[in-house]
């Protein structure tokens, strides 16, 4: 079989140079030769091999620091994320308790009890009345009822009493008198046996019938002494008893003027301490409550006013039976109130409860089962130091201080996430957040202490970031 050769093929072959006019013509375009690629100088080979060198160095730093780039996910914007900065600050762990302002000393105002009886009034009309919201000092007539009532009855008591001791000393004039006549009673008796006994001596010369009757008569003249003289007796006991029973009344009724004498004085009333006067509200009927006013009718023993005493207020609460294995008597705090959030004043805890009770207001029982398994322990934060707006029955929070460390380096909470058991966080670099592992000291619910791993200034993701 003949084969044929190709054009390229002649410069290259040995075989005998033929004509041109015995040359087969070319079927299709006629192809030139490619040269062949020359080989990789080897400057080229260094330059590349320094470059994966210094990769290599790089992703091993990178390696060594933990550090691993994110980025928003696809679509989204690195301002999206939201960010907060590590700051030096002074850092604090506390708990808060809220509750109610209460005064430690102060005096309840009540209508007065008549000690002397009321002589059928159940109420009593007010005359005169401090006005709310004023400070009186210890002492003051802070409330006055109507008394015009208690003076006539007392006038009318001191009149009857004053009759009754004339009547006592008339009878007893009386049973002078009569115990002197009974005494006399008892003299002539006495008189009479003495007569009878002489007139028994002569019975030498007197018949037998006189002689008898003479001796009858001294045993009658006994029997008669004997029985006046008994009744004497029992008449000094009966005239005693009397004279008792009169005098007894007459102390009952000075006992009775001086009781409503008492009531006089206390139908003005005086407040033992000073302080704020606060009213209280009263019900009116009709489902209505409002506080007292001059002219108001009250029952004996309404309270209807306090005095308090604002240099001792205290913030009443409970904290849950577990927080209160960390509050301790003496530990500072932060007193707050609801109506004026900008007022902030230092306060000391000074009662912890022994007894945990309900979540109802620290009863032992509650209607609902809740309070079968949620108990809390009552305390009390005095607050140290002295507002105007600081009033009883105001809403308040205490901050009770469990930790403090001054200078630390802080981030919130929200920023610390767990890669397995160890605490990292999102720092921001340009438009890229790196993950960075950090030494988290002491943490509050909102704060964290980091003790390495960050700079102050370094800004953290508070939430968490897709990877790239």
């Amino acid at each position: 079989m003949e084969s044929t050769n190709l054009p390229w093929q002649h410069s290259f072959s040995s075989s005998p140079t033929v004509p041109q006019q015995d040359r087969p013509q070319p079927r299709g375009p006629q192809l030139e030769p490619v040269a062949p690629k020359p080989p990789a100088s080897k400057p080229n080979r260094f330059l590349f091999g320094i470059v994966v060198v210094l990769l290599g160095a790089l992703g091993v730093g990178l390696w060594s620091q933990r550090e691993r780039i994110f980025a928003p996910s696809t679509g989204g914007k690195i301002d999206s994320i939201p960010t907060a900065q590590a700051e030096v600050k002074t850092f604090q762990n506390s708990l808060r308790t809220n509750g109610t302002i209460a005064a430690k000393r102060f005096a309840t105002i009540r209508s007065p009890r008549m000690q002397g009886g009321n002589e059928g009034r159940r109420q009593q009309t007010l005359m005169t009345l401090a006005a709310p919201g004023v400070t009186v000092p210890a002492g003051t007539v802070v409330a006055e009822f109507e008394n015009q009532w208690l003076e006539d009855h007392i006038d009318d008591q001191k009149s009857t009493l004053v009759q009754s001791k004339s009547t006592v000393e008339k009878r007893r004039a009386e049973i002078m008198i009569e115990v002197e006549t009974e005494q006399q009673s008892v003299r002539v008796a006495q008189a009479n046996l003495d007569k009878a006994e002489l007139d028994v001596r002569t019975v030498e010369v007197r018949s037998q019938i006189e002689a008898e009757k003479l001796k009858l008569a001294v045993e009658e003249m006994k029997a008669i002494l004997d029985q006046i003289t008994k009744e004497v007796e029992l008449k000094k006991a009966v005239h005693a008893a009397e004279l008792r029973g009169i005098e007894l009344d007459v102390q009952k009724g000075e006992l009775h003027v001086s009781r409503h004498m008492r009531d006089l004085e206390h139908l003005k009333t005086e407040t033992p301490v000073g302080g704020l006067v606060v009213m209280e509200s009263m019900y009116r009927g009709s489902g209505q409550f409002e506080q007292v006013q001059v002219g108001d009718q009250v029952n004996a023993g309404t309270f209807f006013m306090r005095v308090v005493d604002l240099s001792k207020m205290v913030v009443s609460g409970s904290v849950n039976q577990v927080d209160s294995q960390r509050i301790r008597i003496g530990q500072r705090a932060e007193v707050r109130l609801d109506a004026y959030p900008e007022l902030a004043l230092p306060g000391t805890v000074t009662s912890i409860s022994a007894i945990a009770g309900g979540s109802q207001g620290g009863m032992r029982f509650g209607r609902s089962g809740r309070d079968n398994y949620v108990r809390s322990v009552a305390i009390e934060v005095s607050i140290d130091g002295m507002d105007e707006r600081v009033i009883p029955d105001l809403s308040a929070s205490a901050d009770i201080v469990l930790a403090k460390q001054d200078a630390a380096l802080v981030i919130p909470s929200a920023a610390i996430q767990l890669r397995g058991e160890t605490p990292i966080v999102m720092v921001r670099q340009g438009e890229k957040f790196v993950e960075r592992e950090i030494q988290v000291g002491p943490r509050s619910g909102t704060e964290a202490v980091v003790l390495a791993g960050l700079e102050a200034g370094d800004r953290v993701a508070l939430q968490p970031v897709p990877q790239a």
